[in-house]
């Protein structure tokens, strides 16, 4: 088991790498021991709701679903203005990028950079059935879990301070992978996929 103390500095070494500000002041997050993943039905039904919203409106009519978050469920209500609907449906294809790997659809999470945000739908499609999910480990989810509180301190930074985006990054992946990773590791006991916390303050 890793320690939270040994997360945070090899998060720290990989933000070095690529040239990313570190805060050193931020704390560590939550060991396993302390923590909970979701259940392979709940992470169907949310790539699920995700998935829907990234084909809206092809998907219109299957418009009501207990899965979905109440902003989804305004958009496929058809009330959401343009760019509303542009901004989650880039943050849904994001997290679902993140959420797959975490649900072993994917091999490979990547990096939530401007290759993130293409999902491979299909695989959705033909994962009907939760026990085809093969969920990864609490110790593979907090090690994302904390690179990402960092990655997004660090974009946060970063618009604050009028600079670009570091370290070949993408602000709304960096905050979708974050939203998803911590959903999976029941941050904070929320399971409201709108109300999940991305703060970054130490």
């Amino acid at each position: 088991m890793k320690s939270p103390e040994i997360r945070k500095e090899l998060s720290e070494l990989t933000l070095h790498k690529r040239g990313i500000r570190l805060n050193l002041q931020l704390p560590t997050i939550e060991s396993e021991d302390e923590i909970q993943i979701r259940g392979a039905d709940e992470v169907l039904q949310r790539l699920q709701a995700l998935a829907t919203v990234c084909t809206y409106p092809q998907h219109a009519t299957d418009s009501s679903s207990a899965a979905l978050s109440k902003q989804e469920q305004t958009l496929l209500d058809g009330n959401l203005d343009d760019a509303s609907t542009l901004q989650l449906q880039q943050s849904s294809r994001h997290a679902l990028c993140f959420l797959m790997w975490a649900a072993g659809l994917e091999n490979n999470a990547g990096m939530p950079d401007q290759h993130s945000g293409k999902p491979d739908l299909q695989k959705i499609t033909t994962a009907d059935d939760a026990r085809t999910l093969h969920l990864r480990s609490k110790t593979d989810l907090l090690d994302w879990a904390d690179l990402l509180y960092r990655f997004h301190w660090a974009v946060r930074h970063a618009h604050l301070q009028n600079r670009p985006v570091p370290g070949r990054l993408d602000a709304i992946a960096v905050e979708a992978w974050h939203r998803a990773a911590n959903w999976m590791i029941c941050y904070e006991d929320e399971a409201d996929w709108d109300l999940v916390s991305t703060e970054t303050a130490g």
